[in-house]
């Protein structure tokens, strides 16, 4: 990323947010990472006049693969705020001075939200997964209209050649190579599944609803939601409302409780959807194929930053074991049915 310092100078001119006092990396993930910036900028008020986020404080993203698509990132700010004024909280994105919301900084593409404190739960806190249901179903009622509803591959399809990869990891002598050679009959059964469903009618969506991007204040019980924040809306888009949600089930397909919990709620808050068969998880599953398959890869790329090869490869064991069975799918599927 280069000098801090100099990255946080630039930010604070181009969103002209007061004098910086410090950033410092808060989280990261595979897409980017979240700095904390700390600037002399005063609390904005809300159209009531309550004090919006924290005076001074920004959550400053910096965004590893962004290809200076600024329309889509348009269009992503236009839904958000539709979901914003039907209820849904999420910390609000900052514009330039230049009236865009993302700006490029010594190479590096950067963009803005206001601070908002709180702690990220665990993703098997059954509690924030029923909210996020609730959530689901206000964003897929809106059938937003403002872009086009052309499917993106990552949510439907696996092209994956799963032998050609673990020949790849042999080669490279990767820790990860037996675990991978292990599963291979079962990522091509997962493979075949994904590749055939169709893709179905789609609505906008937020499709990255997780636990994991969820805010929720500090020393506040696990079962308050009222506090809580959804953040990280990069990849919204359109997709079949029931593709969604059986992505949202992914972490419980084990707990039929827990399926049963997150479903009522969702029909509850008026979600569409409705899963009666394996195909229902067909998104879940094409995610976590797909994000298996370029991890791996990742890890293995000599051209890629230390940083980013090392961060691949901490995800990879994980996805491995974690893979669900055909027959897993089945049971979750019949457990949302009783």
């Amino acid at each position: 990323m280069g000098d801090v310092r100099a990255q946080a100078a630039g930010l604070t001119e181009l969103f002209g947010v007061g004098e910086p006092r410090g950033m410092r990396e808060a989280a990261r993930g595979a897409m980017g990472a979240v700095w904390r910036l700390e600037t002399g900028a005063a609390a904005r008020s809300g159209s009531d006049g309550s004090s919006i986020g924290t005076a001074g404080v920004f959550a400053a993203k910096e965004l590893f693969w962004f290809e200076g698509d600024l329309a889509s990132v348009r269009r992503e700010v236009a839904f958000r705020t539709a979901c914003a004024d039907a209820g849904v909280r999420s910390p609000m994105p900052l514009a330039s001075i230049s009236g865009e919301y993302v700006v490029q900084h010594e190479g590096v593409w950067w963009r803005l939200y206001e601070w908002v404190e709180g702690e990220v739960p665990d993703h098997s806190e059954v509690d924030v997964t029923t909210w996020l249901a609730e959530q689901m179903a206000v964003i897929q009622s809106l059938d937003w209209q403002g872009g086009a509803a052309a499917p993106v591959p990552f949510y439907h399809r696996v092209d994956a050649d799963w032998l050609v990869l673990t020949e790849a990891a042999k080669r490279a002598q990767v820790e990860w190579t037996e675990a991978l050679e292990r599963v291979l009959p079962l990522l091509s059964e997962l493979t075949s599944l994904v590749n055939s469903v169709p893709v179905g009618e789609q609505v906008w969506c937020h499709r990255d609803l997780k636990n994991t991007n969820v805010l929720r204040p500090r020393d506040t019980p696990s079962t308050v939601a009222e506090g809580n924040w959804l953040v990280d809306w990069d990849n919204v888009g359109p997709l079949a409302p029931e593709r969604e949600l059986g992505a949202l089930l992914m972490k419980h397909l084990d707990k039929p409780d827990n399926l049963l919990r997150i479903v009522d709620a969702y029909r509850a808050a008026g979600g569409p959807a409705k899963i009666d068969t394996p195909a229902g998880f067909a998104t879940g599953v094409a995610i976590h194929l797909n994000f298996l398959h370029g991890q791996a890869n990742a890890a293995m790329d000599t051209d890629l930053a230390e940083a980013h090869r090392q961060y691949a490869a901490q995800q990879i064991t994980g996805l491995i074991t974690s893979l669900p069975t055909p027959e897993t799918l089945k049971k979750a599927a019949e457990a949302i049915q009783q």
